[in-house]
């Protein structure tokens, strides 16, 4: 079991920390998994009550993908809980600061780190949201299914070089391909379900 500190700054070491300007990848690191289950286990502790789940995303979650040093965490909250709930819980903490609120694209943004230096972003979004049900599908379908991971990383590495003094173009041209995956996810699933209701 992992064992909150909620005195505990940023995660430093292991190659986490990024310029908030910045966009670079690195090669995955086993010991981000480890940071990311002591994140979960942290954001679960301030928000208490309020998160029903919290989960580590992206890319940092991914064994074999290269990523933005940046851990994702999501944390998924009942409808009702309002905003000003979760920055009191999660600012009670010392080390998350409130951002923005991202809507649909990512939900209330939390972020951790030193000066413009990020280590953790944390996304606070409603349970019946449609971001809380694409964060925990389009994870799935990376760990899953080798040929939209190597279209992602593909992809990654081609807007990284383009888009590497702008995080928000980086951002935006990301997030158009995993619209596209996903989309492609769930027609084959649609698919898959009509041949099955067929046979």
């Amino acid at each position: 079991m992992v064992v909150p500190d909620l005195t505990a700054g940023s995660p430093e070491g292991d190659g986490l920390g990024l310029e908030k300007s910045e966009v670079r990848l690195s090669a995955h690191r086993p010991a981000w998994v480890h940071h990311g289950q002591r994140e979960c286990a942290r954001a679960r502790a301030l928000l208490g009550g309020l998160a029903s789940q919290v989960v580590h995303v992206g890319s940092t979650a991914v064994a074999g993908l290269e990523a933005k040093p940046i851990l994702d965490i999501v944390a998924c909250v009942a409808e009702g809980v309002g905003t000003h709930d979760v920055v009191v819980a999660l600012e009670t903490g010392d080390a998350d600061t409130y951002e923005a609120d991202m809507g649909e694209e990512g939900g209330l943004l939390f972020v951790r780190g030193h000066g413009e230096t990020r280590t953790v972003h944390l996304h606070v979004v409603a349970e019946s949201s449609t971001a809380w049900q694409d964060y925990l599908r389009f994870h799935a379908l990376l760990v899953r299914d080798a040929r939209a991971r190597a279209r992602y990383q593909s992809t990654k590495r081609e807007l990284a070089a383009r888009f590497a003094r702008d995080r928000p173009g980086y951002t935006a041209a990301k997030g158009a391909v995993v619209r596209e995956l996903l989309a492609a996810d769930r027609d084959a699933e649609d698919a898959k379900g009509e041949r099955t209701r067929r046979s």
